[in-house]
């Protein structure tokens, strides 16, 4: 079925056409702009029909073949204008009723209306986007968690092996996080058990599950595997059961480069108290500030 446009605005349209054009040249460029292809305004030579005859003929053409898009591209075109295009040869003051008639009949510019109303479809459309994203994301960290306490209470693993779930449960923490990442890895010399980046730095991981809190001589070997990298590589040293105060003492020096992480602090992570971008914010900033290589995240719902 062929939609219409309204009857009278239609008709201020084929009044404007002549009361706002003087010289064909102008006339033709304005149906240009709107569109309106050449071969259906050639039809209707200027040596036999006036402005008025044309644009009543084309606007029913176009009609007809459903293309309101151009016909709207017309009426967003006269709504901009404030008076008539050839001013020397038209009657200004009427072509300046006529436009101001014809915006009130029209109400407001169908482009921009559209164009309004894309930008609300978008919103819409990337708002459901991110509300699907972020349930997507909350299912994940639910499932990760589990996985995360589910270690702690069955005894089906070894140690090794539990630390080698550990690593897998970080890689994908980074991986729902959208992280540039690399999952572990070994060299000719190392075993890396993962790499991220993060703001400025690039960091190299490191997961341990112990029976025991974390000793200076795991630090200082997980320093070495960092010396050999570039001045933007850091390290993130994760112990599901913390770190010896000795240790956090030697590595917290003038140029720290280590940051560490808790089991606790990963549970508020996975938990979606933190997330892993605000968590990793708020280290690096107290590193900056205080050179604390170890702050915990439990800090922060306490202040």
């Amino acid at each position: 079925m062929n939609k219409k446009i309204n009857y009278e605005v239609k008709e201020k349209i084929v009044e404007l056409a002549g009361s706002c054009f003087w010289y064909w040249n102008r006339y033709y460029s304005f149906l240009d702009s709107c569109g309106v292809p050449k071969q259906l305004y050639n039809r209707y030579p200027k040596d036999t029909y006036n402005k008025y005859t044309v644009m009543r003929n084309i606007i029913d053409t176009l009609e007809k073949q459903n293309h309101l898009d151009i016909i709207n591209n017309i009426i967003s075109n006269f709504y901009k204008m404030n008076n008539a295009i050839d001013k020397d040869n038209l009657d200004t003051k009427k072509a300046k009723v006529l436009l101001n008639e014809f915006r009130q009949i029209v109400g407001s510019d169908p482009i921009e209306n559209e164009i309004k109303l894309k930008k609300e479809q978008e919103h819409r459309i990337n708002k459901d986007t991110e509300i699907s994203s972020k349930k997507e994301l909350e299912d994940k960290l639910s499932s990760l968690y589990k996985e995360f306490l589910d270690l702690f209470s069955t005894n089906q693993y070894t140690p090794q092996q539990r630390g080698f779930q550990l690593e897998k449960i970080f890689s994908e923490l980074l991986r729902v996080n959208e992280f540039d990442y690399s999952p572990p890895y070994k060299t000719d010399t190392e075993q890396i058990d993962g790499y991220f980046s993060f703001e400025k730095f690039d960091y190299l991981v490191e997961l341990k599950w112990t029976s025991e809190q974390i000793k200076q001589k795991d630090l200082s070997i997980f320093d070495g595997k960092l010396k050999g990298k570039g001045q933007s590589t850091r390290g993130l040293f994760i112990s599901v059961n913390g770190f010896d105060e000795n240790s956090i003492l030697k590595f917290t020096c003038d140029n720290p480069r280590i940051l560490l992480m808790t089991g606790e602090d990963l549970i508020y992570i996975l938990n979606n108290t933190f997330t892993l971008f605000d968590s990793l914010k708020i280290k690096t900033n107290i590193l900056a500030k205080h050179g604390n290589i170890n702050y915990s995240l439990k800090n922060e719902l306490i202040k």
